[in-house]
């Protein structure tokens, strides 16, 4: 189990930074990767940056607008 220490708080919390920055590089390596007509590393990791993105764009992002939106409908 973790603990409450100082450095392991820090990993948490800088894992979980890394973790959702994934689908925003995903989607800035597809744009630069488009913008230079070629992809940039591997065609590996344009397959695996494909549906990452799809997904964040499609998915995630109107999914959490809409579940962040203030709901005004008072009950009648």
């Amino acid at each position: 189990m973790i603990g409450k220490s100082i450095p392991e708080y820090l990993f948490i919390r800088v894992s979980i930074a890394g973790l959702r920055l994934i689908a925003p590089a995903s989607i800035v390596y597809l744009a630069v990767s488009a913008f230079q007509r070629q992809l940039l590393l591997s065609p590996w990791l344009g397959l695996v940056a494909i549906p990452e993105a799809c997904f964040y764009l499609f998915v995630y992002l109107p999914r959490h607008r809409r579940l962040q939106k203030v709901k005004l409908d008072i009950l009648v």
